[in-house]
C-alpha cells in the first residue's frame, strides 16, 4: 500500500527532474509525427507507434529507479479477444499496459480530460478509437463506451476499462462503478475478460505530481482468463468477485 503522506526526498526530487524532461520532450516531439503516421498508413500502424511511444515514456520512470515486473503472462493467448479489467493508480497504468501487454494492443475507456491538451497522449485517445468519456454525463458515456464496444467487437481490438473511475491514491481497489463496464462487456461479448492488477502507481505518484517517488518497484500482474457472466447472472456480484481477484495482490 502507497504511503500517501510520505515527505519526498532530494533523490525523489534529482531523479524526476531528468525523468519528466524526458517525459515532456517525448510527448511534445511525437506529436505531429504520430498525426502524420495515421495520415499516411492508418490507424493500425498509429496503435504501433503509440505503443513505441509507452515503451520511451517508460524509460523516464525507469530513470527514477523504477521497475516493472510482469506477473502471468502465460495467461495471455494473442490470438483471442480480451476484455481487461484493471485496478487505477495513476497516469502510469495505461503505460505498464501498453509496455507489459503490447502484443494486445488494447483501446482504452479513458476520461474526457485526457483527451486535451496533453501532446500526443490525447490524439492517440482520440484517433485510435478509444472511448472518451465524461463521468458528468453519465448517459453520453454509456452510448459512447457502447461504441468503443461495438467498434471492437467488429475490428477484433482489445479493450481495457479501469472501474474504479478515479485513482486510488493509497492502492486499494475501490468500489467499481458496474453500470459502464456492463455496458463494455455486452457490447464486446463474447470476448473473455481479463483481471490485471497494476502495483506501485501510486506510489510513484504519492505526491500529486511532481516529484515522482524514486525507486519504485511496480508490478503488472496477469490472472487467468474468465468467461462473462449469463445475462441472467447478477453483473454486480459478479464484478465484485472479478475486483476480489485484482485486489488479492494489491
Amino acid at each position: 500500500m502507497a504511503d500517501t503522506h510520505a515527505k519526498a526526498t532530494l533523490q525523489d526530487w534529482t531523479r524526476s527532474i531528468p525523468a519528466s524532461a524526458l517525459l515532456a520532450s517525448t510527448m511534445l516531439s511525437c506529436d505531429l509525427p504520430l498525426r502524420a503516421i495515421n495520415k499516411l498508413r492508418g490507424r493500425e500502424s498509429l496503435v504501433d507507434a503509440g505503443h513505441l511511444l509507452a515503451k520511451v515514456m517508460w524509460q523516464a520512470f525507469a530513470m527514477t529507479g523504477a521497475t516493472l515486473e510482469v506477473v502471468g503472462r502465460e495467461h495471455i493467448d494473442p490470438s483471442a479477444r480480451y476484455l481487461i479489467v484493471a485496478n487505477h493508480q495513476g497516469f502510469s497504468d495505461v503505460i505498464v499496459i501498453a509496455t507489459a501487454l503490447r502484443e494486445l494492443k488494447p483501446r482504452y475507456v479513458a476520461k474526457r480530460e485526457l483527451a486535451h491538451g496533453w501532446p500526443s497522449i490525447s490524439y492517440l485517445i482520440t484517433a485510435s478509437g478509444s472511448a472518451v468519456i465524461d463521468r458528468k454525463q453519465p448517459e453520453a458515456a454509456i452510448a459512447e463506451i457502447e461504441r468503443l464496444g461495438r467498434d471492437a467487437k467488429r475490428e477484433g481490438w482489445n479493450v481495457a476499462i479501469f472501474p474504479e473511475g478515479t485513482r486510488a491514491k493509497d492502492g486499494v481497489a475501490r468500489t467499481w462503478k458496474v453500470r459502464g463496464t456492463q455496458a463494455l462487456l455486452d457490447a464486446t461479448r463474447p470476448c473473455k475478460v481479463l483481471p490485471v492488477s497494476l502495483i506501485g502507481g501510486s506510489e510513484l505518484f504519492a505526491h500529486n505530481g511532481l516529484p515522482f517517488t524514486a525507486n519504485v518497484r511496480m508490478r503488472c500482474h496477469v490472472h487467468p482468463p474468465i468467461d462473462p457472466p449469463e445475462p441472467s447472472e447478477d453483473f454486480a456480484a459478479w464484478l465484485e468477485t472479478v475486483r476480489q481477484t485484482v485486489s488479492s495482490v494489491l
